[in-house]
């Protein structure tokens, strides 16, 4: 049984050492007309007000993001800042390169659970921030299914973890 419906695609997430000299590069190459450069979480934000989960423990870490229109899409540049990360993991063990694709869900919940009853781990989840507020993301590692992680987002607001 699927867990993830594939037309709930949003973006393909990719590591970078630097966000900004990536965009540069990306621009000699393609037309690039919208995006966006976000820090996560705000600069403003205090801890005790974002729930970020790493590893199964409750932590604190950032990271700059770049959000580039495609098509219906977008793609997502990350740069990890401070703090453990699954993806300054990433950049420390493989380098740059494509390391989600993320899904829109019904329900944080039961997709964890489903995910979980085929044995596949969430390593990193938290609250999101900007228009997303009231939402939770969640990694889930499919490396080995797929090659690459797994990422949702739900679409009920004010939805907690269970």
């Amino acid at each position: 049984m699927s867990i993830i419906n594939f037309e709930d695609y949003m973006h393909v997430g990719i590591i970078v050492e630097n966000v900004e000299e990536t965009l540069k590069k990306m621009q000699k190459i393609y037309k690039i007309d919208s995006y966006r450069i976000n820090h996560f979480p705000p600069e403003d934000a205090k801890q005790e007000d974002v729930q970020l989960m790493y590893k199964g423990k409750r932590t604190w870490f950032t990271a700059l993001f770049c959000f580039i229109k495609m098509g219906n899409s977008e793609l997502e540049l990350i740069q990890p800042l401070e703090g453990d990360s699954i993806w300054k993991d990433y950049l420390r063990e493989k380098g740059e390169g494509i390391h989600h694709l993320k899904f829109e869900v019904e329900s944080i919940n039961a997709t964890m659970k489903a995910f979980k009853e085929q044995g596949i781990d969430c390593p990193q989840y938290g609250a999101a921030v900007g228009p997303n507020t009231g939402r939770i993301w969640a990694y889930f590692d499919t490396t080995k299914e797929l090659g690459y992680v797994s990422e949702i987002l739900n679409r009920q607001l004010g939805e907690v973890v269970d």
